[in-house]
């Protein structure tokens, strides 16, 4: 399999046992620069003790709109996005190895969740394959470690082993060295890493699917770090099978069929029927073909039906984890995809758009209110503007006051100030906050992020926080002419909180005029075991970003992002980008237009000299890349057309890199254009743009014909 240098960068399998052997997609730098993951998981990441949920993607053979690294033009493509309740994620089709596409392990480590590639053989082809497989002690090591390599250097955490095929007696010995080899590769490469067997084949090597763990499958289980049970499974078989683990009984995952093919309790919306059985027994569980809810066209949409389908799940299974634990955090709720991207508050294309490495960490919209219309009409969509990305988070009009979790977090705030943003939409005059729960010396405390003049009178002299004065921050980069436009108001926060935990994050919508804090407590205790003291905390700075206008129908409020961490927004210190070689390639279509392709690439320097992408505590985490060719960057960062364009062209937006390459593939060359230029913007984990009058520029020269 040959990987040309500038062909459009895909996710793709492997097929037969020589390409694995050859090391076909390892050999190719091009290839691994783009679809290596760019979010790495936590190595010290460690099985929780309890039942876990496993999920395992079986989407239309896979390789779908995912497959496009760089993303595609399909907005209405399937994702997820309930990653709290997953533990591991299972990216699965029927080739023989399936690497998970960069998209998916980056949005799945984003939120924690462990990833998979699957390795399968099936039926007659797959028997053939088996006996070169197991062929010797010394193929069985080789295959092994070839697929432990994969994992390793393309960034993802493991196996599913699907041996679907009948395997001669004599080669079950060679079978277990195989999968044990591979555990130990695994662990040692990847501390944290997992190997899961699929119940098929017996240990006499007949294709027997047991449906639980015992006696005919225990020993491939002990090899490996868990069970992946087959579907026409019973209530007793859940037990039989904790019994049968013992203290492993964790490590069994009952498998449910979404599509309710002889599945226990039927699949579809009734999935949780499974869950719960699993969950009495003291095993896990293992969703099989999520995608049913996008398949089957449940109505009255994906989105409604995902929510639902969840939900479901939601209420039977336990939160996976905590998010988030780390600062800076930012999240502008992408759900990696839109019907355009905007940039701090401005469209820079209208193009619809699909890229799961562009998801952030998803909010849980915990609904505590007695308007029940919130339930249906509250979520992250692609709305008609975003302040960043593609999607913001939609809070229609209540008429009661109405509380909305968006995190459940664990923050070690270590004494130095807290910087906290967040951009939205009004819609209405009634007060709209965010709430942040902290545990400060053993007593809890609310901090209502507010602004002047929403609280009653009666409670002007509450107790305020510590605070210190911010200087506003503008928007530096090109902007179309708007087609959809939004005024968001930005609202920054300096708290001087002390040593504390960080713990919830609430989103509150007041139905009066100002807010009545005796109300807000009561409302709150309902919600939490402790509410404490609640302190007023009053912004800094507020201004508008984005340009006036949003119309009669707008919702009460869109929230278009959050942003939290100890430090001043900035992009000093933060490493510059230097270009490499790109070797781009010319081709004339038949009309005498000419084309480009090729690779940007490029490499983080700080000024010290050290290629890196940490420093000053933050890191650039994603490229925004434009075509720059009859663009002025004036002086306050917008883009000025050339006085000689007659045409008037504006920087022109090309998309997002995760990684430091960017493919350009068959882009018409504008007229009267030499030479070309492209420019990198950079994006930190914070949210925050470098300057686009600063961002660097790559200049191609165009042979003259």
């Amino acid at each position: 399999m040959e990987v040309a240098e500038a062909e459009v960068p895909i996710a793709v399998p492997l097929t037969s046992l020589k390409q694995l052997e050859s090391r076909t997609l390892l050999a190719s730098s091009t290839y691994l620069q783009f679809a290596t993951s760019s979010f790495p998981l936590p190595s010290s990441l460690k099985a929780p003790d309890r039942p876990r949920l496993l999920v395992c993607h079986d989407f239309k053979g896979g390789y779908q709109e995912d497959k496009w690294i760089q993303g595609c033009s399909f907005s209405e493509a399937y994702s997820l996005w309930h990653w709290h309740l997953i533990d591991v994620f299972v990216y699965f089709s029927h080739s023989l190895v399936t690497l998970p596409p960069p998209g998916w392990i980056n949005a799945a480590h984003k939120h924690g969740v462990k990833v998979l590639g699957t390795f399968i053989t099936e039926w007659k082809e797959g028997a053939q394959v088996c006996r070169e497989l197991l062929a010797s002690s010394e193929s069985c090591r080789m295959y092994a470690s070839r697929l432990a390599e994969l994992a390793e250097v393309l960034g993802f955490e493991g196996w599913l082993i699907n041996i679907e095929n009948a395997v001669a007696k004599g080669e079950i010995p060679r079978l277990h060295e195989f999968i044990q080899y591979l555990t130990d590769c695994m662990h040692k490469q990847c501390p944290g890493s997992l190997v899961i067997w699929y119940d098929a084949v017996t240990e006499d090597g007949r294709l027997d699917w047991q449906n639980c763990l015992t006696v005919k499958n225990h020993k491939f289980f002990s090899d490996c770090d868990g069970l992946f049970t087959n579907y026409s499974w019973t209530k007793r078989y859940a037990k039989v099978s904790a019994h049968e683990a013992g203290e492993r009984a964790y490590d069994v995952y009952m498998g449910v069929d979404v599509f309710g093919r002889n599945t226990y309790g039927g699949g579809g919306f009734q999935s949780d029927v499974a869950l719960k059985a699993a969950q009495e027994a003291g095993v896990s569980s293992a969703l099989f073909a999520p995608g049913w809810v996008y398949e089957t066209k449940q109505p009255p949409d994906f989105k409604t039906a995902q929510n639902r389908w969840w939900g479901a799940i939601g209420q039977c299974w336990p939160i996976a984890r905590l998010n988030p634990t780390i600062l800076p955090f930012f999240s502008d709720f992408n759900q990696g995809c839109g019907r355009g991207v905007f940039l701090e508050g401005r469209e820079v294309s209208n193009l619809p758009w699909f890229n799961l490495s562009c998801q952030n960490l998803q909010v849980l919209l915990s609904i505590y209110s007695a308007d029940k219309k919130l339930y249906s009409k509250l979520g992250v969509g692609m709305e008609a503007s975003a302040y960043s990305g593609g999607s913001c988070i939609r809070f229609p009009r209540s008429d009661v006051l109405s509380v909305v979790q968006l995190y459940s977090a664990h923050l070690p705030i270590t004494g130095a100030p807290l910087h906290v943003s967040y951009s939205v939409v009004l819609g209405s005059d009634k007060p709209f906050f965010l709430a942040i729960r902290i545990l400060k010396e053993d007593t809890w405390n609310l901090l209502l992020l507010i602004t002047e003049g929403q609280q009653s009178e009666k409670h002007q002299n509450k107790e305020k926080l510590s605070v210190r004065k911010l200087l506003p921050s503008t928007f530096d980069g090109p902007s179309r002419n708007l087609v959809r436009s939004t005024s968001w108001t930005v609202h920054k926060y300096v708290v001087e909180v002390g040593p504390c935990i960080m713990s919830q994050i609430y989103a509150v919508i007041f139905p009066t005029d100002s807010i009545d804090v005796e109300k807000l407590s009561s409302a709150m205790e309902k919600y939490c075991e402790e509410i404490g003291d609640i302190k007023m905390v009053y912004p800094l700075h507020s201004y508008i970003e984005g340009t006036s206008g949003t119309g009669d129908d707008a919702p009460q409020v869109l929230l278009g992002h959050l942003r939290i961490s100890m430090t001043e927004e900035h992009d000093n210190n933060l490493p510059s980008i230097v270009f490499e070689d790109c070797n781009p390639s010319w081709s004339q279509g038949s009309q005498g237009q000419k084309f480009v392709s090729l690779n940007l690439l490029w490499g983080l320097q700080t000024d010290d000299g050290l290629n890196s992408a940490k420093q000053g505590g933050c890191k650039w985490v994603q490229f925004h890349v434009y075509l720059c060719n009859n663009t002025i960057r004036g002086k306050d960062g917008k883009s000025v057309s050339n006085k000689t364009n007659t045409s008037g062209t504006e920087a022109k937006y090309l998309g997002v890199a995760k990684v430091e390459a960017f493919n350009v593939h068959m882009f018409p060359v504008p007229e009267a254009s030499s030479p070309l230029q492209f420019c990198v913007q950079p994006q930190c984990a914070c949210g925050l743009l470098q300057s686009f009058t600063n961002a660097p520029i790559c200049t191609i020269k165009v042979p003259q014909d």
